[in-house]
């Protein structure tokens, strides 16, 4: 995995992942938070992918995005990128 930041959107949902982790999740990654963490990890490209609705499902019956990006990968949308 490149040396990026990738954040997975569902609806008003977002997880940001970083070398494969879950590294923050809430209803915003807010703008100061992002570029601190860019910062700390010294980043400088990020990716948004959506998920699928078999995604979003689960998500939200377990309230929690995937603990990996690995594991969202199947229920990403296809052309996701932003």
């Amino acid at each position: 995995m490149e040396n990026k930041f990738i954040i997975v959107i569902l609806d008003d949902w977002e997880g940001l992942y970083y070398k494969n982790e879950l590294i923050s999740e809430g209803h915003e990654i807010r703008r100061n938070e992002l570029v601190g963490l860019l910062k700390e990890h010294r980043v400088w490209d990020v990716d948004f992918e959506y998920l699928n609705q078999e995604g979003q499902n689960i998500v939200q019956a377990y309230a929690s995005m995937f603990n990996t990006y690995e594991e969202a990968k199947p229920y990403l949308e296809e052309g996701g990128y932003v």
